[in-house]
């Protein structure tokens, strides 16, 4: 308890100074968004009979879906479920978000060898995204953290390990058809940090290291399931090891989906600015593949001023879990949530922006015992609805989400211009309500046809009421 007290004395006085967010520059950014994110696109309406709707029906025009991947993690908040307020959590998550990283954590699922079951809660969110129709991503497929005892052991050979990991790769593709795309070997090149003797870096490093463990993983993947896509992700964008590890790939037909960077700013220098973010876009940009930011952390406290300190401040949580003691945790604060928002809504617009990004995924949701004892949700810990939320909220489904009435010119044909996704459309035409649905993409024809139904009583009622 003493080394306790004595390493959060040290920690003190280790916090970057307080901060107030500078806005960024953001030049040519709304431009950007407007070439890269919207289109432009005549559709031609067709009654249910299959005559084309006449000159002048107006019509009421809404985006439902967007076909950027705005994401949230739904492999982290762990106490959520059990809080009263779990359905409002889900409420506010569906409102922002149309993709969910769900987690897969091995050393969670599978107790003892050979006795895999998956967390009921992890279920109960996996099932309830995929229900949404939200995108799903499983979160890894493989990492050397959160490892079961008999992969860490220092004694085993690495070909039973090797066993163990074929099989388990097989089983999350095979068991879980329903997940989209996954994180392949997550972090491969953070395995430096791991003991020399540990099971799984004798694995990793009998295997050929982080490029020819990718390798492997992704070609043992692609034969198991070829429809799913698969990303390399990595925790920082600074890592030469992470590029030769791409590169490798490529050259090696290892072919994936996506590259994934992390950018959790729990400290000064892994703090994110305007210059160093659009650098890393363009120059991942190079290899050829979508960009997904794939775990965003922006505190609403106190931000650690180097790694000596922030390390200190990991030990002093692992400490109190290890005596039984309750991990500290840094506070929240108005100023600190004033900031994480105005960083919230430079990052998401300049990230928005460039055209090689696919999707911003924000990690910790909640407040509530955040991972490392930092809060970087964007609800607070009784999931309420910090300033972060309300900023990325205008964002997602205000400024970058179309709605508009227009009338239908000759021959039923209805311009539309705006953001990609998937659209309803709504209008009354001699007394009867009509519906229709159509998609807006890079993909569309000149000219498309939205056949109408007409609109259900119950929905007609509902909406009357």
């Amino acid at each position: 308890m003493r080394k306790l007290l004595t390493c959060l004395l040290l920690i003190t006085n280790c916090f970057a100074s307080e901060r107030i967010h500078v806005p960024w520059s953001l030049e040519g950014a709304d431009a950007r968004i407007r070439e890269y994110r919207m289109g432009a696109e005549t559709f031609q309406i067709e009654l249910p009979n299959g005559e084309p709707l006449p000159k002048g029906v107006v019509c009421s025009v809404t985006q439902v879906k967007h076909a950027f991947n705005f994401g949230g993690s739904l492999a982290a908040d762990w106490k959520v479920p059990e809080r009263e307020w779990y359905p409002s959590f889900k409420e506010k998550f569906a409102r922002l978000f149309n993709y969910a990283t769900i987690d897969f954590y091995w050393a969670v699922h599978e107790k003892k060898r050979g006795q895999w079951k998956y967390n009921k809660d992890s279920r109960e969110k996996l099932d309830w995204a995929n229900s949404l129709g939200m995108r799903l991503r499983g979160h890894p497929l493989m990492w050397h953290e959160v490892l079961p005892s008999w992969m860490t052991d220092s004694e085993r050979s690495v070909e039973a390990m090797d066993a163990d990991i074929a099989r388990h790769v097989k089983r999350l593709l095979e068991d879980f058809p329903e997940i989209h795309e996954w994180d392949v070997y997550n972090e491969a090149p953070g395995i430096k940090w791991r003991p020399k003797d540990e099971g799984i870096r004798r694995w990793h490093e009998a295997t050929g290291g982080a490029a020819k463990v990718s390798e492997r993983m992704l070609k043992t993947a692609r034969a198991i399931r070829p429809d799913a896509d698969y990303i390399l992700n990595h925790y920082t964008d600074l890592d030469v090891e992470f590029k030769e590890q791409i590169q490798h790939c490529l050259d090696n037909a290892a072919d994936f989906e996506a590259i994934g960077i992390q950018t959790h700013m729990h400290t000064a220098m892994d703090t994110l600015n305007e210059e160093r973010l659009w650098d890393a876009l363009e120059n991942y940009s190079l290899f050829g593949k979508p960009i997904h930011l794939s775990e965003i952390s922006i505190l609403s406290c106190e931000t650690f001023a180097d790694y000596d300190s922030f390390n200190a401040w990991k030990n002093s949580i692992d400490s109190a879990v290890k005596n039984g003691k309750t991990p500290p945790l840094l506070k929240s604060t108005k100023e600190y949530e004033a900031y994480q928002a105005g960083l919230a809504h430079d990052f998401y617009t300049l990230a928005f922006s460039h055209p090689s990004v696919d999707a911003i995924i924000w990690w910790t949701i909640t407040d509530l015992e955040p991972w490392r004892g930092m809060p970087a949700g964007l609800l607070d810990a009784n999931g309420n609805s910090k300033p972060v939320y309300d900023v990325l909220d205008q964002l997602i489904n205000d400024q970058w989400k179309t709605r508009f009435i227009s009338s239908s010119v000759a021959d039923g044909r209805l311009e539309v211009e705006g953001f990609y996704g998937q659209y309803e459309l709504e209008l009354e035409y001699k007394g009867t309500q009509f519906l229709g649905y159509f998609d807006l993409d890079k993909s569309n024809a000149s000219t498309l046809k939205i056949k109408l139904i007409e609109k259900p009583l119950n929905e007609i009622l509902s909406s009357t009421f």
